[in-house]
């Protein structure tokens, strides 16, 4: 239940809080005296979009504060969704900034307006006067019929199981399309592929093929220099190696005169052995090394096809080369495979649809189990207010697609009077009919629906006399399910209060405020009295109020 409401720096409010008790809570004033304020107040806490003009001093912060006693109610698994900490005591907060800037809280932690929205809506079920017009909403009908009929958590399993068919929908056709679009391009896509294919690229392709190419192009001259240092090497008695060998044993020889010429005498035979190595590795190469035309024009071949499809791709290197012939490759195998894709993603659509009608046809079936209970207890319950003679019909008639919420349309049928046909609700009621239907109505939501709070403003328009105290009644009944704060011009409704609330305004030579007060005794007995007989409070209107109160 609401507890309190803190609202400052709000329209014509500078700093008011109101206290809420657990049943029924009435509002009065005046005209224009503040109560829309305290109304849109309450929205802004519970959701509504800010408006920086709303702010009555825009140099400093707007803030409303409602607390909600949650001790008797079970939300916390709607906090754990939420992931916000669950307390008994509940705080909700919205701030306006200078700035303009909204920032929302539930029990001091930041969140975002959704989060708050959503809470707010859990929390309390807030009726404004223009919403009377949801009796020419079928939504709304829906909404009644699925309550009663306790199927609202069925409904969210369809509505859950419909938004799956939707994104399995949407991927199917985004398969069809991009297969579409594949199948056009296939033949040049192949093709492209083909040539990628036949250089059978790798990683080192390029580098390799050109050091091949510099060595087939200069294969004469190295072949040439080679055999000349061989020559150099092997010439008989004067060849390098013959030389080093010779050099090798005079040092040798010396190593037996002195220690130092040792060192020179290993030196030189490292460098025998090294020249020996080298003298083999280039015979070797001289063996291997082929001066081949008819190679070296391939590996020209074969890298001017590498040149000329790295600037037909427009890419820089074999890397990206690669990547786009990876890239073609799943380009084709879209259509190679695509076939068994698209089946598969039909059988989870067709899949999810099943499910979808077959929780809708169970949902059509509660519907038309409960409607005409619903109809009956709307009817009998009209008979407390007065129209003995409503009677409701829920038409339900089949859709042959999956809808919004089921495969149902609905059309609410009305009568007011005894021997008139049914007619749509939305043409023939009256204002103080509508006024009564949606109590009524709201009565049955707040047994169904387990809202803590029910708000209700002006929810009497239209209504006078002894249908007034009948509505007062009907929502002290509402009271004992629910908390109830109902604000009302009437003063038969004003008396049935557990507590009565007035909001008023006040002006001085600078500036208009509006105030909040509790009222009891003596100030309630004269605000009832001034609700009958306006501002020349007469003792006869002071009686009446008496015995209302009482």
């Amino acid at each position: 239940m609401l507890q309190s409401i803190s609202i400052v720096n709000f329209a014509l409010i500078d700093d008011v809080q109101s206290d809420f008790g657990r049943q029924l809570n009435v509002v009065t004033g005046e005209t224009g005296s503040g109560k829309s304020i305290v109304m849109d107040a309450l929205s802004l806490v519970l959701g509504a979009r800010a408006d920086l003009s709303a702010v009555r001093d825009a140099s400093k912060k707007c803030i409303v504060e409602a607390v909600f006693d949650l001790s008797k109610s079970d939300f916390k698994s709607v906090f754990d969704d939420l992931e916000v900490d669950f307390e008994k005591e509940t705080i909700l907060r919205r701030e306006i900034l200078p700035s303009g800037k909204s920032r929302s809280f539930i029990n001091d932690t930041p969140v975002q307006l959704e989060k708050l929205r959503f809470l707010g809506s859990q929390l309390v079920d807030l009726h404004s006067q223009h919403q009377t017009s949801q009796l020419a909403d079928s939504r709304f009908h829906f909404d009644l019929l699925d309550s009663f009929s306790d199927a609202l958590e069925f409904r969210a399993d369809y509505e859950q199981t419909l938004k799956l068919v939707k994104q399995e929908e949407k991927h199917y056709h985004e398969l069809l399309e991009a297969q579409r679009n594949a199948k056009e391009s296939y033949d040049y896509n192949s093709f492209l592929l083909a040539e990628l294919k036949e250089l059978q690229l790798h990683t080192d392709i390029q580098t390799q093929l050109e050091e091949e190419r510099n060595l087939l192009q200069h294969a004469d001259d190295i072949k040439q220099a080679i055999q000349n240092i061989l020559q150099i090497s092997s010439m008989e008695n004067s060849g390098l190696s013959d030389q080093l060998s010779q050099c090798r044993m005079d040092l040798q020889k010396l190593e037996s005169y002195s220690d130092q010429y040792k060192v020179f005498s290993e030196r030189v035979q490292n460098l025998w052995y090294e020249w020996t190595d080298i003298q083999a590795n280039l015979s070797s190469m001289d063996e291997g090394l082929v001066v081949d035309p008819m190679r070296l024009e391939a590996v020209n071949q074969t890298l001017s096809k590498i040149y000329s499809l790295q600037q037909k791709h427009q890419v820089q290197n074999i890397g990206e080369l690669m990547d786009k012939e990876q890239e073609l490759e799943t380009l084709c195998q879209v259509v190679l495979e695509g076939d068994e894709e698209i089946q598969t993603q039909k059988q989870r659509l067709d899949k999810a649809e099943k499910t979808a009608w077959k929780l809708a046809t169970d949902l059509t079936k509660l519907r038309r189990e409960h409607a005409q209970k619903l109809a009956n207890e709307l009817g009998s319950r009209l008979v407390k207010l007065g129209m003995e003679h409503a009677r409701f019909d829920f038409q339900l008639d089949a859709e042959s697609s999956l809808g919004s919420i089921g495969v149902d349309s609905l059309t609410l049928l009305f009568s007011a009077n005894k021997g008139i046909d049914f007619s749509e609700l939305r043409k023939i009621a009256s204002g103080g009919e509508r006024s009564r239907i949606m109590l009524v109505i709201k009565s049955i939501f707040a047994k169904n629906d387990h809202c803590p709070t029910m708000i209700l403003d002006e929810i009497d328009a239209g209504v006078s006399g002894e249908m007034a105290k009948a509505m007062g009644s009907f929502m002290k009944d509402i009271s004992e399910h629910t908390q109830l704060i109902a604000i009302t011009h009437l003063p038969q409704i004003a008396a049935m209060g557990n507590s009565h609330i007035k909001v008023y305004k006040s002006s001085d030579d600078h500036t208009t405020r509006t105030y909040v007060k509790r009222l009891e005794g003596e100030d309630r007995v004269m605000e009832i009295a001034q609700m009958i007989d306006g501002n020349q409070i007469t003792q006869t209107a002071r009686t009446y109020a008496e015995k209302l109160l009482n």
